[in-house]
């Protein structure tokens, strides 16, 4: 369990920021933030493995009181959402973020298949429901899709004269050629012209 708000505020990646040219200065925002939430760390593992080598920032836990604690307190552009937490079950943790975090998106991701699951997951406000077992490639493109969904164009996409920086489909492009870049690269703080 988290002790203080200076414990969270420690979880807190610090922001990559601008790209300048005279006065004009552009901020740009951290990579998009995942919060996984899975009793399984073997699984969590290999979830936040494959974020990271597509330049999520990604934090893990295995505990539900964590995970509520942590998706209140920090700012997340996606939580991923096991049903099957200990501690506190994952639909208490999605009635309680619907009510304090009505835009945050939430992709159930869990191994209860049964159709009465699903359903009261997506009435409660879930904005997407796995089963498990799941392909790692379907699980990349609905986050793909709840983030192009939940971010307005001008924050998803980033530009400064010719550079364009999408930060959902994690492409970099100049004057119209795409910039191969790995997860170190990407992450830069500062991205000059």
């Amino acid at each position: 369990m988290l002790n203080s708000r200076a414990e969270v505020a420690s979880m807190t990646p610090e922001p990559f920021v601008s790209c300048s040219k005279g006065p004009r200065v552009l901020e740009v925002k951290s990579p998009m933030r995942v919060l996984i939430a899975e009793d399984d760390p073997a699984l969590a593992s290999f979830v936040r493995k494959g974020l990271e080598a597509e330049h999520y920032a990604v934090d893990v836990t295995t505990d539900g009181e964590q995970a509520r604690a942590m998706a209140g307190e920090l700012d997340y552009d996606l939580l991923m959402l096991d049903l099957n937490l200990p501690r506190v079950d994952g639909v208490t943790i999605l009635r309680h973020l619907r009510t304090r975090k009505p835009s945050l998106p939430i992709l159930v991701l869990t191994s209860r298949n049964r159709v009465e699951d699903r359903v009261q997951c997506l009435d409660l406000g879930a904005d997407d429901y796995m089963g498990k077992p799941f392909s790692f490639a379907e699980l990349s493109a609905r986050i793909r899709a709840l983030l192009r969904r939940s971010h307005l164009p001008a924050a998803a996409v980033l530009s400064v004269a010719d550079l364009k920086i999408d930060r959902v489909e994690r492409r970099v492009e100049r004057a119209g050629k795409r910039i191969e870049l790995t997860s170190k690269e990407f992450g830069l703080r500062n991205i000059s012209r």
